[in-house]
């Protein structure tokens, strides 16, 4: 009686156990219904058997599943990330090229550019005031050469006053008619006053003023010597003039010599300059072109880096997923299995004090649930 009592107290403990599950619940109730068919227990029992056998070949097919997804998890995540490896190298040479290379480069050829633009107008800026003094040197010139120009014409107009108006008193010597006086005392006030307004020699004047002293001495110029003394002193005095206007031109050939020099100088730097900046202007347009298309290589690059990186992540997050539902699936199923295994061994135990045990439980008032 005792064992029997132990036996009952042990099976009460049991199916209260099973019946906090809710699986074993609903199971008890489905065997509480089956038991009073009065289906022989065998049928029961071999019910149990196959969905124990089913719970463990189910549990077998899904681990070699799992195993085989997970596999492709793995083979998946190591492919993402080697293709995540090429495209960060890909990235580093491409980053490396921009600031190791064309932002260098392109920043060399903006310096020589600015260089050159500098020195072009510099160089612009000289020519233009070499022309500009050019000009006004040959002005200059020009001005002195119509002034020995005229005091050429002057001191020639003179000599011939001189000579026209020279006559012979008896017979003896040669003197200057007082009508040729006159005209040489205003052919020399005329030019001093002409002179007065010289640029550049405005000493020629003082030379006119003492020729039209000499003229205004009338009683020296009636002495045959004297006169020819006036005519040798203009003829000195033209001849002075001749040497300096050449000298002017001599100077001025030196001058223009020198100038073209130097024209021809600074022509040959501006067009090697220009050269020069054409070609770094053409170079930086084409380092230009390069660094965006590497920039836009760069972009693409970062895009597929990131799209990568995004993949990877979603398929490490649904991998994990996955091996938490296996895990808690599998912990579903074994407990499942464990509530089936326990029934039967409630079964195979005592199949009289089951039947009684759930039948109190029934009476107490038990909802049922079954298959």
């Amino acid at each position: 009686m005792l064992n029997y009592a132990l036996e009952d107290i042990d099976m009460k403990y049991q199916i209260e156990q099973l019946d906090q599950n809710r699986f074993g619940h609903t199971l008890l109730d489905t065997i509480y219904l089956q038991l009073q068919t009065q289906e022989p227990i065998e049928r029961l029992m071999g019910t149990l058997q196959q969905i124990e056998d089913k719970y463990y070949q189910d549990q077998k097919e899904e681990d070699v599943s799992h195993k085989e997804y997970q596999d492709s998890c793995t083979v998946d995540l190591q492919n993402l990330d080697q293709n995540i490896k090429v495209s960060d190298n890909e990235r580093i040479k491409l980053e490396a090229r921009l600031e190791g290379e064309l932002y260098p480069k392109r920043e060399i050829l903006q310096k020589l550019i600015n260089q050159k633009q500098g020195e072009l107008k510099e160089f612009k800026e000289d020519l233009n005031e070499l022309d500009l003094q050019r000009e006004e040197e040959n002005e200059e010139y020009q001005h002195k050469i119509h002034e020995h120009e005229d005091v050429i014409a002057i001191l020639v107009q003179a000599r011939t006053l001189f000579s026209e108006n020279l006559q012979t008193h008896d017979n003896s010597f040669i003197q200057l008619s007082n009508d040729g006086i006159e005209l040489l005392q205003k052919h020399f006030g005329a030019s001093i006053k002409k002179a007065s307004k010289f640029t550049y020699r405005t000493s020629w004047g003082k030379m006119f003023k003492a020729l039209a002293t000499i003229t205004s001495r009338i009683h020296q110029l009636q002495d045959s010597a004297q006169v020819e003394n006036v005519i040798l002193l203009i003829d000195q005095l033209l001849e002075q003039v001749h040497d300096s206007m050449d000298l002017e031109k001599f100077s001025e050939e030196k001058r223009i010599q020198a100038y073209q020099k130097t024209r021809n100088l600074l022509v040959i730097s501006i067009n090697t300059t220009e050269s020069t900046l054409a070609s770094a202007i053409s170079d930086l347009a084409l380092v230009n072109e390069v660094i965006q298309q590497t920039q836009a290589s760069l972009d693409n690059v970062n895009q597929r880096l990131e799209m990568l990186q995004q993949s990877r992540d979603d398929r490490f997050t649904i991998c994990e997923q996955e091996a938490q539902d296996y895990q808690d699936s599998r912990s579903q199923r074994d407990s499942d299995r464990d509530v089936v295994s326990q029934t039967i061994g409630l079964l195979n135990k005592s199949l009289r004090t089951l039947k009684e045990q759930l039948a109190l439980r029934m009476s107490a008032g038990e909802q049922f649930e079954y298959f």
